[in-house]
């Protein structure tokens, strides 16, 4: 976007102090108002630059959004662009937007969702639209796999930098955590159920909601209840809404 330069015979040493207000005209946006200030000094003159509030905003989402994992295949998924055929899968995009339309209350009672069903009906899609439109609210958030979540806190053990606990405390600290293949991996071992407890436990006790999404059913035989066991399984069945995502796969409907 343009840069104005105002040359007012000030020298360099000469300290500019005011401030005021200038029309600025954004390339992609328009125009807008700016308070210019001092920023540096070219010979005898001063240099007043301005960004789009705009564009400030969207570097600001960008950064969050880098920050947030979400996955590239996701970052566009919104509630408008989701889909629904039936009223199962209506409801299921009511349930996530409502969660995110009333976070804060979440924020304060520690709910999330546990978004459960096969493979390709959508679950990612609405976690990511959740998250998206949490972050864009002004909260933080991350989205991980567990498999992924072990690995980081795994790769700790190492001793060269962040701790342990200090990558727990940062899973336990992000205002909403997406915890994306629940179960995926059967053979999770002792060790790696107990770090996924500390970070379920942790988030639980200080009431930061999470959205768990898995492939497996609720109970019973290669279920998350067996997967997770008997504490976290506790923890994530008391803190979240349970929505069931019961249709076939949207990939292959293409097939």
């Amino acid at each position: 976007m343009r840069i104005e330069v105002v040359m007012n015979n000030f020298t360099p040493r000469e300290k500019i102090d005011e401030s005021r207000y200038i029309a600025k005209c954004c390339e992609r946006h328009g125009w807008f108002a700016s308070m210019l200030r001092n920023e540096g000094l070219i010979g005898g003159g001063i240099v007043l630059s301005a960004e789009c509030p705009v564009c400030r905003e969207e570097s600001r989402i960008r950064k969050i959004f880098g920050e947030s994992q979400i996955p590239l295949r996701f970052a566009e998924r919104s509630f408008e662009n989701y889909v629904t055929a039936s009223g199962n899968q209506k409801l299921a995009l009511e349930s996530c937007q409502s969660f995110a339309d009333n976070f804060t209350n979440s924020l304060a009672d520690g709910r999330g969702l546990l978004l459960i069903g096969t493979c390709g009906t959508g679950k990612t899609h609405l976690a990511c639209a959740t998250l998206s439109q949490v972050i864009r609210a002004g909260h933080s958030g991350f989205f991980t796999s567990v498999d992924k979540l072990l690995c980081k806190i795994k790769s700790t053990w190492a001793g060269t930098g962040t701790t342990q606990e200090e990558m727990i405390r940062q899973f336990t600290a992000v205002d909403l955590l997406v915890l994306d293949e629940i179960g995926a991996y059967r053979s999770a071992s002792s060790r790696d159920r107990d770090l996924l407890f500390e970070v379920i436990n942790n988030r639980y006790e200080s009431l930061r909601p999470t959205i768990f999404v898995s492939n497996l059913n609720l109970t019973g035989a290669d279920s998350i209840e067996e997967y997770l066991e008997e504490r976290s399984f506790d923890r994530v069945c008391e803190s979240s809404q349970i929505v069931v995502f019961n249709w076939p796969s949207f990939r292959r409907k293409s097939l």
